[in-house]
């Protein structure tokens, strides 16, 4: 499962930079390589206001099991999870269909192995 390269704005960023890095309509906010939140471009002004931020979705960590990513993608509102580091550092982003091809490729006998989804490794 390839991560994705998610481009991201700092807070105070223009908000015409901001609606320029969106991805259907979504742009991730990030302040010193660390994700923050999801900023719908719709709710965008002059500059990036953490105080628009859409919380609440879940991180994945790189290596970590393959349930972590499909929570971090359907938690999500942007549709795109959030992988990081060990440090926190965005590294990139998966989609929830993506993550459910690897879980269907990786059935064994007992049904879906909790493994390291590929691509996610270090």
């Amino acid at each position: 499962m390839p991560l994705v390269p998610e481009a991201s704005v700092r807070p105070g960023d223009p908000g015409e930079v901001a609606r320029e890095r969106s991805v259907d309509g979504w742009v991730l906010v990030a302040d010193g390589g660390q994700p923050l939140g999801w900023l719908a471009v719709d709710r965008v002004g002059a500059q990036v206001d953490i105080a628009d931020l859409a919380l609440g979705g879940t991180l994945a960590r790189q290596g970590g099991p393959l349930r972590a990513a499909l929570d971090a993608a359907l938690s999500s509102p942007s549709g795109r999870g959030v992988v990081v580091g060990d440090q926190g550092e965005l590294l990139g982003t998966v989609r929830a269909r993506d993550v459910i091809d690897v879980i269907e490729g990786s059935r064994g006998g007992s049904g879906v192995q909790d493994t390291p989804a590929p691509g996610v490794l270090p």
